[in-house]
């Protein structure tokens, strides 16, 4: 006789009377509901318009997109990963009501409704304002590079594109010379022994490599560029803490493809100003100015004059130029530095440490086009600090660009007080999202090839980050309603005008 063991009964093979829902399964404030609640208020016209009317039913693109949001939010990018998932977690197949699309259906609908799940984005934001969860003062803008689903070694600059395409010719004109030296210049190459048959193969091979770097050699100069990359044509090679990579530089804005930082400084503000407006309009109200935040990696002086410009006028920028950065970060500043030197407007000369005049010289510009003006003095032989502010017998100079003072503003701007406290947000606010993106996500790089595939990949992550943050702020939310408002509730006043 078998013992009496002291546990709870268990039989994972009982039959139920009454189906339960597979939701119930789940804790109440799992990530889940909240997945599954954002997505059924959201406005998908723009999926259902691309569902064809004949031919065998789609999956509905609601249940689509609920298991990729919880895909990227628990960091299973692959298509056959996601396929594996529907099988075995609970989330996945609560969120699918049971349906087990394959990886090639799954793969297909992201690349195939990209530009549709990048416009969800927006409708994720309001509800994050609707919900109190953001601010709009202000604004923290970084980068971030992750790899494209592209290898370095395919990545050529012009001259490494001329090269191969040389080398690949040069040798299919070896192997077709040692061909008809060796059995004839009739032979078609398929009545050969397989072993001769190989090396017409592989000639074969060299001329199809041949015709794809001369079309990449095409594309590159139709898009203006100065590198390409076989696998993906729009991936770069980036610079990643000094590890070369080829993929792509993310640039995140938070609220409270291009190779640097500094080219995206402008598109990156219409982009804010662009997600601002759709609230301004959809709330009935109007932001007066944007406190926004920048690395020093985006400073750029035409860029950051036309910042400064009345198109802009919303924008408060915080943007150090690299000379600031450099100081904040404790390099020794000479107390001969030309900042020392005192204006003197009426006579338009500068006055050094040691009392001697600089007088205009001349002018020029830049490597950039920034034009400067020269001052010099008229000798320093005599002057106490000579040798240590300059060793030139013909005396000191300087160049003064244009708009330095404009500069020396900022810099005096970011040390004050309200500006030193203003830009630490930045240490709280994008700096932990892009962490969160690539750490704790553990999102490795890119699937998808393009840049505007890519985009959509990267909207999905942040869509993800900010369910994340939804999830998040309605648990809080809900600790002192407990009985009070369900998370339906809290979703709907989200969505509610």
């Amino acid at each position: 006789m078998q013992k009496k063991l002291n546990v709870r009964d268990y039989n994972n093979k009982q039959m139920l009377l009454f189906p339960a829902s597979i939701g119930d399964f789940l804790p109440d404030d799992h990530i889940v509901h909240v997945v599954d609640e954002i997505v059924e208020n959201l406005d998908l016209s723009s999926f259902y318009d691309r569902i064809p009317l004949v031919g065998n039913p789609s999956y509905h693109p609601r249940m689509m997109i609920k298991v990729l949001f919880y895909a990227y939010m628990t960091g299973t990018y692959s298509s056959r990963k996601i396929e594996q998932r529907l099988h075995t977690d609970i989330g996945f197949i609560y969120l699918s009501g049971m349906q087990k699309p394959d990886f090639k259906t799954i793969s297909e609908f992201r690349r195939r409704f990209h530009k549709e799940l990048r416009g969800i984005f927006s409708q994720i934001l309001l509800t994050c304002h609707r919900l109190g969860m953001t601010r709009l003062g202000e604004i923290s803008i970084d980068s971030k590079v992750i790899k494209g689903n592209a290898s370095v070694r395919r990545s050529y600059d012009e001259r490494r594109l001329e090269r191969e395409i040389e080398r690949y010719l040069r040798r299919a004109r070896e192997i077709d010379e040692e061909e008809d030296r060796k059995y004839g210049s009739d032979k078609r190459g398929d009545e050969l022994p397989e072993d001769i048959s190989d090396r017409v193969e592989r000639a074969r091979r060299i001329k199809e490599e041949v015709k794809k770097l001369e079309e990449a050699r095409e594309k590159m100069k139709e898009m203006g560029s100065m590198e390409i990359n076989l696998t993906d044509n729009d991936a770069r090679m980036q610079n990643d803490k000094g590890k070369i990579i080829a993929g792509y530089r993310l640039q995140v804005a938070v609220d409270l493809n291009s190779q640097e930082d500094s080219s995206e400084l402008i598109p990156m503000v219409e982009k804010v100003l662009e997600n601002v407006s759709v609230l301004e309009r959809f709330f009935g109200f109007e932001v007066e100015r944007i406190k926004t935040l920048f690395d020093s990696g985006y400073f750029n002086f035409w860029n950051f004059v036309k910042l400064l410009g009345d198109r802009y006028r919303k924008v408060d920028p915080y943007i150090p130029d690299q000379v600031h950065r450099a100081r904040e970060r404790g390099k020794r500043v000479s107390p001969f530095d030309k900042d020392r030197f005192v204006y003197d407007e009426d006579l338009d000369e500068y006055i050094c440490p040691g009392g001697r005049r600089l007088r205009y010289v001349g002018s020029g510009r830049g490597r950039r086009g920034r034009r400067f003006r020269v001052y010099q003095s008229r000798g320093c032989d005599g002057c106490v600090y000579f040798g240590e502010c300059t060793s030139s017998v013909s005396g000191r100079k300087i160049k003064i660009y244009e708009g330095e003072e404009l500069v020396k503003r900022m810099r005096e701007k970011l040390c004050s007080e309200e500006g030193r406290r203003v830009y630490s947000l930045r240490r709280k606010t994008v700096e932990p999202v892009l962490g969160n993106l690539t750490h704790n996500f553990g999102f490795g790089g890119f699937l998808l090839r393009g840049l505007e595939k890519v985009k959509s990949e990267f909207t999905l992550l942040c869509i993800a980050h900010n369910l994340f943050k939804i999830a998040r702020y309605i648990k809080e939310l809900r600790k002192g309603l407990e009985g009070f408002l369900s998370l339906r509730d809290v979703i709907a006043l989200g969505f509610s005008v």
